[in-house]
C-alpha cells in the first residue's frame, strides 16, 4: 500500500531542511573566508567589489554580497522553516526584542551612515538566528549538516594564517620595501590604485605614496590573522569553531584506524593552537584556557583528579603566557591601558544616554570627540556589551545579555550529554567571553556564524532534553 501524501510532504520537507543546513554551512564557510572585516568599514570605498576573477578569490568581498547571498538563503529557508520549539518561550524572542531596540535607537543617532552599515548588520545577524532555530534538524542532524561547510571554512583560514607565518608576510614585506624604494613605478597603475583604495598605500603630504604605518606594523609584529580583519579576531573564530572542527574530524576519521584517526584529530588540534598561539592573542589564550577547564570539567573522572589537572592547566597556561610577553608587561601593557580608556568613553557615554544611546555603531562618532589627544583612535569600544549601552542604551545592553548569556547559561547543562552539541555550546561560550575585550558582533564572519550555530542549538535541544542519556558527561555532576 502507498504511503499517504503526507508523509511523502513530510520526507521531502526533511531533505529540503537537509539541504538547506549544508548550504547555511557553506554559506557561513564562505563569509569566514570573504566577509572578515568590521561592518563599520564597509563604506563602499575601503572595500569595493572586485575587479576580476583573480580579486574575487584573493579580495574580502563587499558587505552588499554577503547580503545578498543570505537573502539567497533566507527566500529558501522559508519552504523548509519549521515552528520554532518554545522552552522558554520568552529566550526565543530575545534576538527580536534586540533588534527591535536598535531599531528604535537608530532613530535618535548621531551618525546615519554609520547606523545604516550597523543596523543592516544587525537585521542579517538575528535572521541568521531565526534561520537556524526554525530550519534546524533534530536531534543533533541540523549541525551535523551545518558543520562540513564551517569546518571546511575554518581550516582554509587557519591555511591562510600557516601561510602568513611560514614565509607569506616576509614575502609582502619584501614586496613593499622594494616598491618603496622605486616609488611604486614597477607596479601597475591598477593595482597601485587598488592598494591605495585597501589603505595599503597613503599619500604623504607631496602627494607621493608611501607604504601605510599600519600595514608596516602589521608585517613587522608578526601576528597572523589568516583572512579576518586583525589577529584578535582570528583568535575569536578559532575560539568559535576549533571545538566543533575537532569533534567533526573525530567523527568523520573514525573508521579509518587508530593511527590516521589520531593523527588526522592531532592535525587539526596542532594547526588550531598553533593558529591561535601565533595570532599573538592574550585574551584569546586566557579564554582557550577557560574552555580547557569546561572540557576537564566535564570528562567522567575522579573529582580530584579533574580539579588537579584543570588547576595544573590553568598555572602552566598563566605562567606560559606571563613568560611569552613579559616584554609587554614590562612596558605597561599598552593595549590593555587603551581598551580602559575606550571602555571609559562608553561607559560615560552610556551614562549620558542611559534609554537609546547615541545609535547602533556610533562609538567612533563618539570617541573622535572625548578621546584623550595621546590615546589612539578606535572605529569600536572593543567590548561588545559596553559598546551595546554607549550605541543603544541600557535597555539594549540588557537585551543583548539576556540573549547572549541567558543561551549560554540555560542552554550548559542540556548540551552536556552530546559531545557535538556540547563543542557548539563551548564555542560560543568563548565567543562570548571574548566578546568582553573584542569586537567580534560587529565582524559578519564572527557574528552571523555565532548567531546561526545559537539557532541551531537552540533548535536541537528539546529533541536532546528527550534522549535518555548517562549522567556521566553531565555538567551536574562534573
Amino acid at each position: 500500500m502507498a504511503p499517504p501524501p503526507p508523509r511523502a510532504e513530510a520526507a521531502g520537507t526533511a531533505t529540503g531542511r537537509g539541504v538547506f543546513a549544508v548550504a547555511a554551512g557553506c554559506f557561513l564557510g564562505i563569509a569566514l573566508l570573504k566577509l572578515g572585516n568590521p561592518v563599520l568599514l564597509d563604506a563602499g570605498t575601503m572595500y569595493p567589489p572586485p575587479a576580476g576573477l583573480g580579486e574575487v578569490i584573493s579580495e574580502p568581498w563587499p558587505m552588499s554580497w554577503g547580503y545578498v547571498m543570505l537573502a539567497v538563503l533566507a527566500v529558501a529557508g522559508l519552504f523548509v522553516v519549521r515552528k520554532p520549539a518554545a522552552n522558554p518561550a520568552w529566550m526565543l524572542w530575545m534576538p527580536a526584542l534586540w533588534l527591535g531596540w536598535q531599531l528604535l535607537a537608530s532613530a535618535r543617532t548621531i551618525d546615519p551612515p554609520l547606523t545604516r552599515l550597523t543596523i543592516a548588520h544587525f537585521v542579517a545577524s538575528t535572521a541568521c538566528f531565526y534561520l537556524g532555530l526554525c530550519s534546524a534538524g533534530g536531534a543533533g542532524s541540523g549541525l551535523r549538516r551545518v558543520r562540513p561547510g564551517l569546518v571546511a571554512g575554518l581550516l582554509v583560514v587557519l591555511a591562510a594564517g600557516i601561510h602568513q607565518h611560514h614565509g607569506g608576510f616576509e614575502s609582502n614585506r619584501r614586496f613593499f620595501e622594494e616598491n618603496e624604494m622605486s616609488g611604486w613605478t614597477n607596479v601597475p597603475p591598477a593595482e597601485v590604485r587598488q592598494l591605495e583604495m585597501t589603505r595599503m598605500l597613503v599619500r604623504k603630504p607631496d602627494g607621493s605614496l608611501t607604504v601605510n604605518p599600519a600595514v608596516e606594523h602589521k608585517l613587522a609584529s608578526g601576528r597572523i590573522f589568516g583572512t579576518l580583519v586583525y589577529p584578535n579576531a582570528l583568535a575569536g573564530v578559532i575560539l568559535l569553531l576549533l571545538p566543533l572542527a575537532l569533534v567533526s574530524t573525530r567523527d568523520w576519521t573514525r573508521r579509518l584506524g587508530n593511527v590516521p584517526h589520531g593523527a588526522l584529530v592531532g592535525s587539526v588540534a596542532y594547526v588550531g593552537i598553533a593558529c591561535l598561539y601565533w595570532s599573538g592573542s592574550k585574551s584569546g589564550w586566557l579564554v582557550a584556557l577557560a574552555l580547557g577547564v569546561l572540557t576537564l570539567l566535564r570528562l567522567p573522572l575522579a573529582k580530584t583528579l579533574k580539579v588537579g589537572l584543570a588547576t595544573l592547566l590553568i598555572i602552566s597556561g598563566a605562567a606560559g603566557l606571563a613568560i611569552k610577553y613579559r616584554d609587554y608587561f614590562s612596558r605597561g601593557a599598552t593595549s590593555a591601558a587603551a581598551r580602559l580608556d575606550y571602555w571609559t568613553a562608553a561607559w560615560e557615554n552610556a551614562a549620558k544616554h542611559p534609554v537609546l544611546g547615541s545609535g547602533p555603531g556610533t562609538f567612533f562618532a563618539v570617541y573622535k570627540v572625548t578621546k584623550k589627544p595621546e590615546s589612539e583612535m578606535a572605529r569600536l569600544a572593543h567590548n561588545d556589551y559596553l559598546q551595546q549601552a554607549s550605541d543603544s542604551g541600557w535597555p539594549g545592553c540588557l537585551a543583548y545579555c539576556l540573549f547572549i548569556g541567558g543561551s549560554i547559561v540555560l542552554l550548559a547543562r542540556r548540551t552536556a550529554r552530546d559531545d557535538l552539541t556540547f563543542a557548539v555550546w563551548l564555542g560560543l561560550a568563548g565567543w562570548a567571553m571574548q566578546g568582553i575585550v573584542e569586537f567580534g558582533l560587529y565582524i559578519p564572519a564572527s557574528a552571523w556564524t555565532a548567531f546561526l550555530l545559537l539557532g541551531c542549538l537552540w533548535r536541537e535541544q528539546p529533541a536532546l532534553d528527550s534522549t535518555p542519556e548517562t549522567a556521566a558527561a553531565s555538567l551536574t555532576r562534573a
